[in-house]
């Protein structure tokens, strides 16, 4: 969900704190089920002033109350930090969670050995919120934690890919898994910004389907094996291949046979009860070598 989607989410009837906490919430119940040691692991969340932040910093909250070793970094100064995450941030200062924060390079250079200690890091820098490509102190980041080999979760998108694009706009984080709030994002689903979210896991936060399709922006259905396999209609055990077609596939040349092959069981894969491959002469016994 993008920044401004928060906010129209909100307008009826969501408030978007409640939706940063399910949204962390769902996140560590992620990590929780794909890392069984988390309790022997030592955390490390990297924190954005924005929203995705917040995430971060609920995140952070429900590790600590998990009884997890959890250390949090703050790119950029707490007094930078509004809204619902300045709230969330408030909340670990009560229950004596140090933020550190990172205001430029050489904080970052002081602190990178603490980071590089952990075992697993919490991406919650930028999330949906980003258009341009990372600089200065935010590209060093991205590059030592790539560099670092430490499994890393992001929340929503990787830092560093734009929600508007599957093109890289420029360096981003290489996540181990990416948990992306409430459906998926379009650079998540395509190459080559697809490369670098890892494994995808869309995390519930409480927004009805029919909230989703009121708000108002470019949409992409996306299919899947689920939604595709409920449009196939189960076949008769007594039908026959001549009762679902008969293909003709007229293809391949010397050197170019694997056309005729892929194309030919393109249309036994979608259905087709029967495939008839036309080729040259000089092709047909590569072509048959080939067949099913």
């Amino acid at each position: 969900m993008r920044e401004a989607d928060r906010r129209t989410v909100e307008e009826i009837g969501i408030p978007s704190l409640v939706l940063m906490e399910n949204a962390g919430r769902q996140v560590v119940a992620v990590i929780e089920s794909i890392h069984g040691d988390l309790l022997e692991r030592q955390v490390a969340v990297l924190c954005g002033r924005g929203n995705n932040g917040g995430d971060g910093f609920v995140v952070a909250r429900a590790l600590v109350q998990r009884g997890v070793d959890v250390s949090v970094f703050l790119i950029g100064r707490v007094a930078q930090v509004r809204g619902d995450a300045r709230t969330n941030l408030e909340i670990l200062g009560r229950i004596g969670l140090t933020i550190v924060e990172i205001a430029d390079s050489q904080a970052w250079e002081l602190h990178f050995s603490e980071v590089s200690d952990c075992t697993l890091i919490v991406d919650a820098i930028f999330g949906t919120g980003l258009n341009a490509p990372l600089a200065g102190l935010m590209e060093t980041v991205v590059a030592d934690v790539n560099a670092s080999g430490i499994p890393v979760v992001s929340i929503d998108l990787p830092s560093g890919l734009s929600a508007d694009s599957y093109e890289l706009v420029g360096d981003s984080i290489e996540a181990s898994m990416t948990v992306t709030l409430t459906a998926p994002k379009l650079p998540l689903i395509l190459p080559p910004a697809g490369t670098r979210a890892g494994d995808i896991v869309i995390a519930d936060i409480g927004i009805p389907s029919d909230v989703l399709e009121s708000l108002d922006g470019p949409r992409v259905e996306l299919l899947t094996k689920h939604s595709m396999r409920e449009l196939i209609s189960p076949r008769a055990p007594d039908s026959h291949k001549g009762d679902y077609g008969h293909v003709l596939v007229v293809a391949g040349s010397r050197g170019k046979t694997g056309a005729a092959h892929l194309a030919a069981i393109g249309a036994l894969r979608s259905g087709a009860g029967l495939v008839t491959v036309a080729t040259p002469a000089g092709c047909q016994a590569v072509a048959a070598a080939m067949g099913p």
